[in-house]
This record gives structure tokens, sequence and C-alpha cells, in this order.
């Protein structure tokens, strides 16, 4: 069977061996999502995306898919003074523990998280947006990356998640929604005129799309 891992665990231990251990809140929610299995972006790409905020001096954001707000922490932090992390959650339980982070991280003033379904929120901000980040569900990754298009300012970023999918991206076999959407996704951004597209093979692949025109 073909070794699908992305980063050699030998290198993914000594990357978390030498960074900073995250502040005592953000180790909170690390070890609540390992205990319930619950899907993470994990320290290290959230540190890729807080050097991309930093970067953009981002003042207003857009999370698709936000749990209960560990990404939207991250981002939170690297914000220009005065900006918004707005986040998009359907279940209420992660809504209220996002919240309750985000209070004891002094974030809240940095963060608006809302109850319903993300595609649908998102469907009634005008933007301009500084960065655009989305971890939904993956066969609807095409749409939000249209309905962001025109949302996005010149210069913002559309970043997503799972854009290897564990290594089924290059499995043949497999054709189920989820990794066809991101097939369909992936072609799509390194085509289309208006950005360019690169795919970072760390954790399970993050993709940055910058908007040129």
């Amino acid at each position: 069977m073909t070794d699908f891992r992305i980063t050699n665990p030998d290198i993914h231990a000594y990357l978390e061996a030498v960074r900073p251990p995250s502040d005592s809140v953000l180790q909170e929610m690390e070890k609540l999502a390992v205990e319930r299995g619950f899907p993470y972006l994990g320290a290290q790409c959230s540190r890729l995306l807080y050097v991309l905020v930093r970067s953009l001096q981002a003042r207003r954001i857009f999370e698709l898919g936000s749990g209960f707000g560990y990404t939207m922490y991250w981002m939170a932090r690297a914000i220009e003074d005065g900006g918004i992390v707005i986040g998009t959650e359907n279940d209420a339980k992660n809504v209220a523990e996002a919240k309750d982070f985000f209070a004891r991280g002094g974030l809240t003033d940095r963060t608006d998280i809302r109850l319903g379904d993300a595609l649908e929120l998102f469907a009634t901000e005008q933007g301009p947006l500084d960065l655009v980040f989305c971890d939904i569900d993956k066969h609807d990754y095409p749409r939000a990356f249209e309905m962001a298009k025109p949302r996005l300012r010149d210069g913002g970023l559309f970043v997503a998640d799972n854009l290897l999918r564990g290594g089924r991206i290059v499995d043949p076999e497999s054709r189920d929604d989820a990794t066809e959407g991101v097939r369909r996704f992936t072609e799509h951004i390194h085509n289309d005129p208006d950005f360019l597209s690169v795919i970072v093979p760390m954790r399970d692949g993050m993709s940055i799309s910058v908007k040129i025109s």
C-alpha cells in the first residue's frame, strides 16, 4: 500500500519541538480536539495562517467552518487593531465554547462567530475582505470560492484546508463527493486568471490563492 503520509513523522515531531508552545487557552483547545477526535488545523498550519494575516495587515476576515474557534483564535491574535474575524458554525455548543475561549484569551472584541450554515451566512457578507479561510464540506469548496471572489479585495487571500485528502487526491479509485469536490476546486483555482494559487503540502495540504486582478 502506498504511504500517503504528507510529512515524515520525525520531521513533524521536530517542528513541534522547536516551535514556542501555544498559550494556555490554545493548549486547552488542542487537548479538547484530541479528546473528541475533532478535526482541527493544528499549530503548524495555524502559525502559517497567523503569518499570512500579519503580512496582509488584515482587518476583516471571514472563516467558513469554525468549530469551537481554534483557527479564529489564531487569526484574531494576528489581526490589526480594530479588525474582526467573522466565523461560522452550525453547532450551538461549539459556538458557545468558542465564545468562552475568546473571552478567556481577551479576543472577544476581535471575533464574531455566527450560528448557522456557513454559505448562507457568507451570502449576507458584502466585503471587502482581506482573507477568507475555508474549511467546510469539501464538495462545497468550488461554490465557496466563487462566492468569495467578488468579496475579496485586490491582494486578498482565499485559503482552504484538506487539499490532499490524506493522499486520496492521487488515488484514482477515490471518487467520494469530498475528494471530487477538492479535485474540481483545485483545477478551478489554478485556472482562474484573477488568482495565483499554490498548494502547501503541510499536514493535509493548504491552498493559498491571491487575488491579482
